[in-house]
């Protein structure tokens, strides 16, 4: 049956920024549809009542505290799965964020930090997950990217720029992984989560006045285009950026009003 490409059944995979929001949303979403999740974030508290969600569903889960940007920690998270399952089949590179501020008050030290956050952090985990799935000759990688990445991002300069370098890996490691692994970007409009619903809720009609659907996006959004990607459904998808935002038509008027708004704010 066509549906059973879309089953994770038994596959394992590893949900970066699973604590909440979005990656919450994922970690979640692939047990519903059959996984083993190994849920990462640098909050304890938070990835094990992910966990406990995954597990609630039937599945096995990991709750591993791990700082994606610093690669000790991610070989010791690539480790533990290997440990507890034997094998990796998935991974989604989900965490991220930054805070709003305009490029030319950004401090180098700042800015920096906003590329090791949202694309060193996918670098390295690629790199430690790529080899093992290398070996099983399969493997799905997705990574959780933005639009930011492709329009002008007032106020998220250096979280646009990390967002397009994730674009461009993407597209580069689909061709260097090949043929055995899929790699995929995920670019999500305005998904409303607990870390920044004091912003997007404070623009939220502007943002649903520029979406032909007419509404925010939602978590689990987000997870079935993941699990489209992650699956065999999409098993001859590769080096693809899916916008998944509505059919949004960002305007850079909107990003003025949310920089006013939205200065020294997370994302």
């Amino acid at each position: 049956m066509i549906l059973d490409k879309f089953s994770l059944k038994d596959k394992v995979a590893i949900v970066t920024g699973a604590g909440r929001g979005i990656g919450q949303g994922i970690a979640v979403g692939f047990a519903e549809a059959g996984a083993d999740v190994i849920c990462t974030s640098r909050t304890m508290e938070q990835i094990e009542e992910t966990a406990a969600r995954v597990r609630q569903r039937g599945r096995k889960a990991l709750a591993l505290a791990c700082d994606v940007r610093d690669a000790d920690q991610v070989e010791d998270m690539v480790k533990s799965t290997i440990q507890e399952f034997g094998r990796i089949d998935i991974l989604v590179n989900n965490a991220g964020g930054g805070l709003f501020r305009s490029v030319m008050g950004a401090s180098q030290r700042s800015f920096e930090s906003d590329l090791r956050t949202n694309l060193t952090s996918v670098f390295l985990c690629i790199k430690a997950v790529a080899p093992i799935m290398l070996e099983q000759k399969s493997g799905s990688i997705v990574n959780i990217s933005s639009r930011e990445g492709q329009i002008p991002a007032l106020g998220m300069g250096a979280y646009g720029a990390a967002k397009a370098g994730v674009n461009n890996l993407t597209k580069t490691l689909a061709w260097e992984l090949a043929p055995h692994i899929r790699v995929n970007s995920i670019l999500p409009g305005s998904v409303l989560t607990p870390t920044n619903i004091d912003f997007l809720g404070s623009v939220q009609d502007m943002l649903i006045e520029a979406t032909p659907l007419k509404r925010t996006g939602t978590p689990e959004d987000i997870a079935l285009a993941a699990i489209y990607l992650a699956s065999s459904a999409s098993g001859w998808v590769t080096g693809k950026l899916l916008e998944v935002d509505g059919g949004m038509e960002f305007s850079y008027n909107i990003h003025q009003q949310q920089v006013a708004q939205a200065e020294g704010q997370k994302t």
